[in-house]
């Protein structure tokens, strides 16, 4: 089935098996025991019955076990049909398609295997702390262990890319700003794009009928405080634009979406956006709270389930007309830079 058909029905999509192991550039260089390094990167820490990435263990808080990894490709899904079927706003087409695209923290690999499929002429590169990537992707896709947070490599391989890519990444970083953004501006070629798919997080009504009584709206507000508490602050989405402008990018543009965190919406589109969105929220609570209300708010795992009760009930509630911002941000890097 082709990829854009994929999207359009809206079907979850279920998880495939766990990618074979590519090296990052750095551990090639300093390669002793191939090994050893293979093993360390697959020995997953468990934490409260979920796995953690072993490679910079503890650097980001949410799993990547096989029920992450299906829950991140639902919600490319459904990402991809607020987008209206597109997977980028960067103006590349067939007629002026990117040569080489570099995807921060891929997760699933979603994302750079739809642009392989796209772009069969591209070279696509997706990079994560986790190897939890399918196998089946196309010939121009490669997937490799690293860390964007480090300096980043030198060399023709990272240099002079078309675009680069991030999408909800919310939590991998400390200062986004200077860690990704302005490292990503020097590697592109005069002339490229970056584009930043980023969620706010925090749950937004515009009619009062989120109150401070509303068990999911307190979760969020929990959630955002441990992550600052963990230096991976997650409602960073607004800053964006500042930072590409910063950075020295130009032509920036951005576009903010609303997401319905249920079905309470009568347009029949935005609707089933959020049901899907719903669905997506519930079913990634624990991923998202055992790690950061465990680490930093002291909570066990029974006493997080206890709360996470109330908080299904009152994120299914429909009288609640609550939402989520997601920001899109392009920026060009201008041809004399």
């Amino acid at each position: 089935m082709h990829p854009a058909q994929r999207h359009q029905e809206t079907v979850f999509p279920t998880t495939s098996s766990v990618s074979s192991l590519i090296l990052t550039m750095r551990q090639r260089l300093r390669l002793i025991d191939t090994a050893s390094i293979a093993e360390s990167i697959y020995e997953f820490h468990k934490e409260n019955g979920r796995t953690y990435h072993a490679y910079r263990a503890g650097s980001y808080h949410y799993p990547n076990d096989a029920l992450e990894v299906e829950r991140l490709d639902a919600q490319y899904d459904i990402l991809k049909i607020l987008l209206d079927g597109r997977a980028y706003l960067s103006p590349f087409t067939q007629e002026n398609p990117p040569q080489k695209v570099l995807d921060i923290a891929t997760g699933s690999g979603s994302w750079a295997i739809d642009m392989g499929d796209e772009y069969p002429e591209a070279r696509i590169v997706g990079t994560d702390l986790s190897p939890i990537q399918s196998d089946l992707v196309p010939p121009n896709v490669e997937f490799i262990v690293d860390d964007a947070t480090d300096e980043w490599p030198n060399g023709r391989d990272w240099e002079d890319f078309d675009l680069i890519h991030t999408r909800v990444t919310m939590g991998c970083w400390s200062d986004m700003g200077n860690q990704v953004i302005k490292p990503a501006f020097e590697h592109l070629r005069p002339g490229g794009w970056m584009e930043c798919q980023e969620l706010m997080g925090l749950l937004e009504c515009d009619d009062e009928t989120v109150t401070n009584a509303n068990a999911f709206k307190r979760w969020c507000d929990d959630i955002v405080d441990a992550s600052y508490a963990a230096d991976r602050p997650l409602p960073v989405a607004a800053n964006l634009k500042q930072w590409f402008e910063e950075a020295g990018f130009v032509d920036v543009e951005e576009k903010v979406y609303k997401l319905p965190v249920n079905g309470w919406p009568r347009n029949r589109r935005l609707k089933r956006l959020g049901e899907l969105w719903h669905a997506n929220i519930e079913e990634g609570l624990q991923a998202l709270s055992y790690g950061l209300l465990h680490r930093f708010k002291n909570r066990t795992k029974e006493e997080i389930e206890v709360d996470l009760i109330n908080v299904r009930r009152d994120l299914a509630d429909e009288r609640m007309h609550g939402y989520q911002k997601f920001y899109v941000v392009c920026g060009r890097k201008p041809e004399y830079a």
